[in-house]
């Protein structure tokens, strides 16, 4: 893929500081005529026909994983960080599932590393590997919390709650992946424009933002269909499809987490209806910021690991 036709654009909002450059890039129409969407890994394929079958094991699912030794790296560490306070020697993935994580994540978070693998991301910069896996991993915090106090009638299930906490912002590293000259440019607009919406300059510099490029991937890639409709609506509040509830949980995690300076919703004000409709106080809400922020020491120990072992 060729960029060198690209020409200076002029950014639409009036509002936004357009004096740095930007490349005039519609990234639809260029993935369409170049169909440049890398393929689903071997790794996660396999793991999403494990997840099919009711027998599984969790020696199964060990003996998949260690086929690939990047991934078999992540689980280990993950299982080993401080964010599970495991004091033993996680020496093993089977160890990893039995001792700490248990099969349901594993299978999970190893689906989502596999997916994330061959997106090969710049690692600085507001929207860069780093504080993808910031966010990714606060969000996998605080979202599993504020889904213990929905109402049960809402159906929603654990393991779309960390596959989609996990995974929704995949257009940031997608965008990165494909395009690194032009990502690294919208970083610099962003940092230039701290009071813009980064949706608002990403449509504005690409013709296209990462819920939808992250949707086609997803799409592409035969995700599950919740994965899809959140990677596409976390940014719309008024989104009342198929999964909402859900897709308003992720909606208000983004906003919640950019009150501490945290992902892509710096500037995403939460109206009032969003708790109401999902039955939750703002109050208790922010407590659980609170606590998630007195753990942000160890969730950036973290991010650091992985944004720097070859995912994403």
């Amino acid at each position: 893929m060729t960029n060198s036709n690209l020409s200076g654009c002029k950014l639409e909002n009036s509002n936004i500081n357009s004096d740095t450059h930007l490349p005039d890039i519609n990234i639809r129409a260029v993935i369409s005529q170049t169909k440049a969407l890398p393929p689903l890994p071997g790794s996660a394929l396999r793991i999403i026909n494990l997840a099919q079958d009711h027998k599984a094991s969790a020696l199964d699912l060990a003996e998949i994983i260690e086929l690939d030794p990047l991934l078999t790296v992540q689980i280990i560490r993950w299982a080993s960080s401080s964010l599970y306070g495991y004091r033993g020697k996680i020496t093993s993935v089977l160890d990893a599932i039995t001792r700490v994580l248990g099969f349901n994540f594993v299978l999970d978070l190893a689906l989502g590393l596999a997916v994330l693998a061959p997106l090969k991301s710049p690692q600085e910069g507001l929207m860069g590997t780093r504080m993808f896996w910031i966010h990714a991993l606060s969000s996998v915090s605080l979202m599993k919390s504020l889904a213990e106090k929905l109402p049960e009638s809402f159906n929603i299930k654990r393991d779309e709650v960390f596959l989609v906490s996990l995974l929704h912002n995949i257009g940031f590293p997608l965008i990165g992946h494909l395009f690194p000259t032009e990502f690294a440019h919208l970083n610099t607009v962003i940092e230039a424009n701290s009071l813009a919406n980064v949706t608002d300059l990403e449509t504005s510099a690409f013709g296209n933002n990462h819920t939808e490029i992250g949707a086609w991937l997803m799409r592409d890639w035969a995700m599950p269909a919740v994965l899809i409709q959140i990677v596409y609506h976390h940014h719309n509040s008024a989104y009342r499809g198929v999964n909402y509830h859900l897709n308003l949980l992720t909606y208000l995690s983004d906003c919640l987490l950019g009150e501490i300076g945290i992902g892509d919703a710096i500037n995403q004000i939460c109206p009032d209806g969003v708790y109401q409709e999902l039955a939750l106080n703002s109050e208790d809400c922010h407590r659980l910021l609170q606590d998630l922020h007195a753990d942000m020491e160890n969730i950036i120990a973290t991010a650091e690991q992985l944004s720097k072992g070859g995912h994403a």
